[in-house]
């Protein structure tokens, strides 16, 4: 009896640890397109962490900008305001949207606009989960 018991215990400990790890998934990213001599862009997406848990987005790289960051918007009394964000909590069972008005990827220094219908790639870092290199689609300024 006491063999299993701890047999069990073990059982259900390792059983704990495999459940409690994120599990980060990214669909959806898209850009928008630029115009000539525009050296800002966006860039957005949708991050799911299905694990147990949580997690946390600490940067994001791009070769197509100098400087890409996380950044947050917000609208207080009619004002819009931008703040960088220096990282981004993912809870477990989670889901957050990169989007426009919201928080997104800001992309300053692009080095060529971005134009509709190509791809770049965008590497995200998070905390637990390391690095998940994005395909990032650039769609026509009034398609979303």
């Amino acid at each position: 009896m006491r063999r299993t018991s701890i047999a069990f215990l073990a059982f259900a400990l390792a059983s704990c640890g495999e459940q409690a790890n994120p599990r980060i998934e990214i669909s959806d990213a898209w850009a928008r397109e630029t115009g000539a001599g525009q050296n800002t862009g966006a860039a957005y997406a949708t991050i799911e962490n299905t694990g147990g848990a949580d997690d946390e987005l600490l940067a994001v790289t791009t070769d197509r900008a100098t400087m890409p960051m996380l950044h947050s918007s917000e609208s207080v009394n009619g004002v819009s305001r931008m703040r960088m964000l220096q990282s981004l909590s993912l809870p477990a069972d989670g889901t957050v949207e990169l989007r426009p008005g919201g928080i997104h990827i800001m992309m300053e220094g692009l080095k060529s606009p971005l134009k509709a219908g190509e791809t770049f790639e965008v590497t995200f870092r998070f905390k637990q989960s390391g690095e998940l290199v994005v395909p990032v689609k650039v769609e026509a300024a009034g398609a979303r």
